[in-house]
């Protein structure tokens, strides 16, 4: 069954080519843009340098491409569009496979780059065949620019020339951005390895048995286990084991393991997400996987509930002005490189509850992401409307529906249930669902979550009944 792509409609200003400084790769203008103010009132590139490290960093951006264009588990068209990212400090290219069950991001810091110029931006941009080709062809001793600005990405080096089309940022990707954040901000860190011990380990995961094991039913996976410092997998579960299904879609990470000193493992045990990151010098490629073969991040559904019940929508503007240095009483701030919420809560007088409502809502347009690495948020500026959040939400749109149609009403629970928990009825068509909302976790009794048990978000009934209870709907 083929399935409609979507994507977010950009506009371009030119077609790419090849220019004085080097290959010159379209990227879009805004079209339905956020309020990004800082940005758009700045003309130039955002980053303008000499690589440092050229082959490690062409090598980790032909493994970032590699993701990009593989479906791990069935064949569709892949997204070619790395979105990169640039800020004082660090530059950023992410993306997704095919299947969206991958994110893929490699950060430079500024130490591996010579620069002249190094500001805020974002632009995405395709890696085309012609592209990888020619990051194959870079070498240690190569001699490398890399220039970005909101026109595109210039990638010099001996002369060559590679001409790249336009792209469109697929909606699905701007969604998986939104859920992976939320994901990765409940990583810990669990092990580190050497490359050369965790060679054997991607070897295995990359065999056929390992792959006939990643393709197991929803609901079993691999598990990771670390004997006398050595990684091996196992079928079973057992003290200390970490979940890792679908293993074989670290095939990237294996290609840079030559160049890295460094990898480590980072895992939430409770959602099964495992996150690597390799580490170079001033370079760090990242992985971030989900619990199964079959599972996407763009569908998940994580922060559904405080999209439905926060009130991040009254907050999001005064956030994306202190973000990007807003002016206040005459002092330019500069605009910030890391997110702290308790900061946030701090300098804006919220609560910090209502700081990370206001983050979800930025991420969820793609405007806000987490390093693992730093424990902060970051700044995404992709030129979206942030406005249109609810309409890439179909759960959230149902539970407004059922709100609007009066089709939740609350239960009176027995006097012997003394839980703190409140019952509701939610009619969706002809059926009459009972949902339970408890301090903990909410259940239904729907299909849709009886399937899922709160591991992929709340379902539209559990949603409609949170915004009931905590008034967050007009009368």
């Amino acid at each position: 069954m083929s399935t409609k792509l979507e994507q977010l409609g950009y506009q371009y200003s030119f077609a790419s080519a090849v220019c004085e400084r080097g290959i010159q790769l379209a990227a879009c203008d805004q079209h339905g843009t956020s309020r990004n103010r800082a940005e758009s009132q700045q003309a130039g590139p955002f980053l303008r340098s000499q690589l440092v490290y050229p082959r490690q960093t062409a090598r980790m951006l032909r493994a970032l491409s590699r993701v990009v264009r593989t479906h791990y588990f069935d064949a569709r068209p892949p997204q070619l569009d790395p979105i990169a990212t640039t800020s004082p400090s660090v530059v950023r290219f992410e993306g997704f496979s095919g299947c969206c069950g991958v994110y893929v991001r490699l950060d430079i810091d500024r130490e591996a780059l010579e620069t002249e110029e190094m500001r805020w931006g974002t632009t995405n941009v395709d890696f085309n065949g012609e592209m990888i080709q020619h990051l194959d062809r870079i070498g240690r001793d190569t001699n490398v620019s890399l220039d970005i600005s909101k026109e595109g990405i210039a990638l010099e080096h001996t002369g060559a020339q590679v001409f790249e089309k336009k792209v469109a940022l697929p909606k699905r990707w701007v969604k998986g951005l939104c859920e992976v954040q939320v994901y990765q901000s409940k990583l810990k860190l669990v092990h580190r390895f050497s490359p050369g011990l965790l060679m054997p380990l991607l070897q295995q995961a990359g065999s056929g048995t390992a792959r006939s094991s990643a393709g197991r039913s929803r609901g079993q996976s691999n598990y990771l286990v670390v004997q006398a410092g050595r990684p091996r997998l196992s079928p079973r579960m057992s003290p200390g084991a970490i979940p890792v299904g679908g293993l074989n879609r670290l095939d990237s990470l294996r290609s840079i393991l030559p160049l890295v000193r460094d990898v480590q493992l980072y895992s939430d045990p409770e959602s099964g997400v495992h996150g690597w990151m390799a580490e170079s010098e001033s370079l760090r490629y990242w992985l971030v996987v989900s619990p199964e073969l079959y599972r996407g991040f763009s569908g998940e559904g994580q922060v559904l509930s405080t999209l439905a019940t926060g009130s991040w929508e009254e907050r999001v503007d005064d956030l994306e002005d202190w973000l990007v240095g807003e002016q206040s009483n005459s002092v330019r701030r500069p605009p910030r490189e890391t997110i702290d919420p308790a900061e946030i809560a701090v300098a804006l007088g919220w609560s910090v509850a209502d700081a990370r409502a206001a983050l979800a809502g930025l991420a969820t347009s793609g405007l806000a992401g987490f390093d693992v690495a730093t424990g902060y948020y970051f700044q995404r500026r992709l030129p979206l409307n942030l406005r249109k959040v609810e309409t890439d939400q179909p759960r959230l749109r149902g539970a407004r529906k059922l709100v609007e149609e009066n089709a939740v009403r609350q239960i009176q629970l027995p006097a012997s249930d003394r839980s703190d928990s409140q019952a509701m009825e939610v009619r969706s068509g002809e059926v009459a669902y009972f949902v339970r909302l408890g301090s903990e976790a909410d259940s239904c009794t729907c299909p849709w979550f009886s399937r899922h048990q709160g591991e992929r978000g709340p379902c539209k009934h559990v949603l409609a009944a949170r915004i009931v209870a905590q008034g967050k709907h007009q009368k």
